[in-house]
């Protein structure tokens, strides 16, 4: 009986001492090591990974001046386009895929020549193109309700779309928009826009 219970010892030292068995382990333990250090990686990297962006715009609307052309009061020549306001807006979303980004937008756009302060809110969809590794270009339609502040019995459809090219992988960005409001002041015709502003963009 004696000898049956010492020889499981025996042969398990027999084996355990040899450098194969060692060598064995210690491949055992680096392996599993390298696993969970994997497993912690791809963990780290789903949490970093976001599907949402968020963006903060600001433009300034420009207008024709009728006074082209012309001498000033100071002898220099009147400009062809002039400042008619200013537009800040902030939208967030989220991208379907690395084309197409669906989102929420709210603004404040001061429209200098009408004396008007509109508040627009509205949805956009962004159709994202990538011209270079830095670069991409984008087209932005949007659609919504805007409202004159301060003044009630002025509200209407908003719309809008922007031409423009930003950072790749978010930041910085230039963009053109042409955009209307549907409702005037004082005529028939529908207030509207041409702007160029800077947008930036986290994602």
């Amino acid at each position: 009986m004696r000898l049956l219970t010492q020889l499981p010892r025996k042969l398990s030292n027999k084996v355990f001492t040899k450098p194969k068995a060692k060598l064995l382990l210690i491949l055992l333990l680096i392996s599993s090591i390298g696993f969970s250090q994997e497993n912690r990686d791809t963990l780290t990297v789903a949490k970093k990974k976001r599907y949402t962006y968020t963006k903060f715009e600001f433009a300034v609307p420009i207008r024709v001046n009728q006074y082209a052309g012309e001498i000033d009061e100071y002898g220099e020549d009147e400009p062809w386009f002039l400042p008619d306001g200013v537009i800040g807006r902030f939208g967030m979303g989220i991208q379907i895929n690395k084309f197409i980004w669906v989102g929420g937008n709210i603004g404040v756009d001061w429209k200098a020549k009408e004396c008007l302060v509109v508040a627009p809110l509205f949805g956009t969809i962004k159709i994202n193109s990538k011209v270079s590794k830095d670069f991409r270009m984008y087209v932005e339609p949007g659609f919504g309700r805007a409202m004159a502040i301060g003044r009630n019995d002025l509200s209407g459809y908003f719309k809008k779309i922007s031409l423009g090219f930003e950072d790749a992988n978010g930041g910085l960005g230039i963009y053109l928009e042409v955009c209307q409001y549907g409702f005037s002041k004082n005529s028939e015709k529908r207030i509207g826009s041409f702007c160029i502003g800077l947008a930036y963009t986290m994602n």
